[in-house]
């Protein structure tokens, strides 16, 4: 998902493209009717297959659709589906959930189901909602339900609450009793109703808030099997069992966010939100128990501009020593692109400033062709590792940043430290503006998310058999380009900065039209000629109804040197 993106004024529009990998496959009916191949059961959490959303400030409607990358084949929700959520934004796959104390479990069977956040800011597509489609693409089970409200036939909500949008929402057992409940963090900006202000002078207010999953009712005596009222199989996802009861554990939290455990030896877990509308980077601790609450709270950064993506990141190669025991750990990341699982150490909280400067020439021709020279002297915009590292928040430091800017916050080490150090921060990259056209005049900005993948599935480990820190992938929303930085050799930094946030531009990919979210998968696209292991890029163009698909290979027919990779 992405605020600031606009209409397409094309006909027919495909809309605003969002693209992610989902490790997951359903049963479905391709667009001529035909039965798509079913999958067995070790393949649904191996094959990539890539989910698309799509919406429209001139349709009455939302777009889920699906490509499996191997054949090819797409499937589409159907027309119901596509009414009730009118404007998707994040799409997250579902756990199996056979009894309420299932074990944390990293093969954990997924759901034949999408959990879906929707809505923005703009009137008629604010009353957002969390959605479950069941059985997605398929014409004959396809089912979809409301977690935040009651639906009528028309797929409205009319019974819950109201003008609430949300972007962001993951699977998480806030009870510890082992019953996957979820966070979700929602936003409301009443543009048209008087465009209300908060106590500090705002626009739009967020929350950070939770749904707690149901109970059943009783269980089989014989097999364990969690029964409902009259001892039919307990389904969390009927209706007698939903709208599932929500409750608000802060103010604040708007778009996006990550989850950490900054402190494995206490019963908390830390939000890291990125609040676009408050324009802050703050930090939430939830003890978890029968009944979570937030028990600290800290502003890590107001000086940050538009906050808009939060990610947790290792760059300093954490995930491949032993760690002890204050170590923070990776509960979600933040992102569709996974680099590091749950459990994982992590060094950086990587975060975007979404900012709206216009460029000069918005008339700037691109073609929707990757440029690259093989290092980072061809010609951008954006400026990548210009300044050295401050403690946040500083006023010295915003001098160095023009338009919008990708920023690196260390996590300050020591027992507690993250509840009162300073979380230093640098500047990866900066310069990033806005190309202004008419589809993009409602909350332009640049850029959108940040990502860090690896070049091949062996993750960290490159040619020279070191480990290397990860590339980072960026969508640059408004400013029409996606980017791929790569690290610089350590040992050609200066002392004093914080060498793990040294990046060079190493691709740009100008797309003459909005960016919205990328996708990197790893198996083989289609039947393209390429090297099988090495990343795909997926970059979703809203204006040019496109969804553009790159590859990475070894460069060994290229006169290049990436530092290892």
């Amino acid at each position: 998902p992405k605020s600031g993106a606009g209409s397409s004024l094309t006909s027919p529009p495909l809309f605003d493209w969002k693209s992610w990998k989902l490790r997951d496959a359903s049963n479905s009916d391709n667009e001529n009717g035909e039965q798509m191949p079913s999958l067995e059961d070790n393949e649904l959490s191996e094959r990539d297959r890539l989910w698309i959303t799509g919406f429209s400030l001139t349709k009455n409607r939302g777009e889920l659709h699906t490509l499996d990358v191997e054949t090819g084949a797409m499937s589409y929700v159907n027309e119901l589906t596509a009414r009730a959520i009118k404007w998707p934004n994040e799409v997250a796959s579902i756990p199996q959930q056979q009894s309420v104390t299932n074990e944390n479990n990293s093969n954990q069977q997924l759901e034949d189901a999408l959990l879906v956040t929707d809505g923005f800011l703009v009137p008629g597509k604010d009353k957002g909602g969390l959605y479950v489609v069941r059985n997605p693409g398929n014409s004959v089970s396809e089912r979809r339900v409301c977690l935040t409200g009651v639906m009528n036939l028309q797929g409205d909500i009319i019974n819950g609450e109201s003008d609430w949008f949300y972007h962001r929402a993951v699977w998480m057992d806030m009870t510890g009793d082992g019953r996957q409940s979820i966070l979700a963090a929602r936003a409301k900006l009443p543009l048209l109703k008087g465009n209300s202000q908060d106590d500090n002078g705002n626009l739009g207010r967020g929350q950070l808030v939770w749904l707690e999953r149901p109970m059943p009712h009783t269980f089989d005596n014989r097999t364990g099997t969690p029964l409902d009222v009259g001892g039919t199989v307990f389904d969390p996802f009927s209706p007698a069992n939903t709208p599932w009861k929500l409750r608000v554990l802060d103010e604040g939290p708007d778009v996006m966010f990550s989850v950490a455990d900054l402190d494995p030896q206490d019963d908390t877990i830390e939000v890291i939100a990125s609040q676009f509308f408050s324009k802050k980077l703050s930090l939430h601790s939830i003890k978890l128990g029968r009944e979570p609450k937030v028990t600290f709270r800290r502003i890590i950064d107001d000086r940050c501009g538009a906050a808009f993506s939060s990610l947790l990141a290792d760059l300093d190669g954490l995930t491949t020593i032993q760690h002890g025991v204050h170590q923070p750990t990776v509960v979600d990341s933040g992102s569709t692109v996974v680099s590091l699982n749950t459990g994982d150490t992590f060094s950086h909280l990587l975060v975007t400033s979404h900012e709206c400067s216009y460029a000069d020439n918005i008339n700037n021709e691109a073609d929707g062709n990757a440029q690259r020279n093989g290092q980072e002297e061809f010609e951008s915009d954006i400026t990548v590792s210009s300044a050295g590292t401050t403690s946040a928040p500083s006023s010295t430091v915003q001098s160095k940043i023009d338009g919008g800017s990708l920023f690196a916050y260390r996590v300050p080490t020591g027992k507690d430290a993250w509840k009162s150090k300073p979380w230093s921060r640098s500047i990866i990259a900066t310069g990033f503006k806005v190309q202004g056209q008419l589809s993009n005049m409602i909350n332009p900005g640049a850029p959108g998310f940040v990502y860090t993948f690896f070049p091949t599935r062996e993750g960290g480990i490159g040619s020279d058999k070191k480990w290397h820190r990860p590339l980072i992938g960026l969508s640059g929303d408004c400013a029409e380009s996606a980017y791929i930085l790569r690290p610089i050799d350590e040992s050609t930094i200066e002392d004093g900065d914080d060498k793990s946030t040294k990046y060079a531009l190493m691709c740009e990919i100008k797309c003459k039209s909005t960016v919205g979210s990328l996708a990197v998968g790893y198996d083989d696209f289609y039947t393209t000629e390429q090297q099988s292991g090495y990343a795909k890029i997926y970059v979703p163009c809203y204006e040019q109804d496109k969804v553009l698909v790159f590859a990475l290979g070894s460069g060994e027919d290229e006169d290049v040197d990436i530092d290892g990779w």
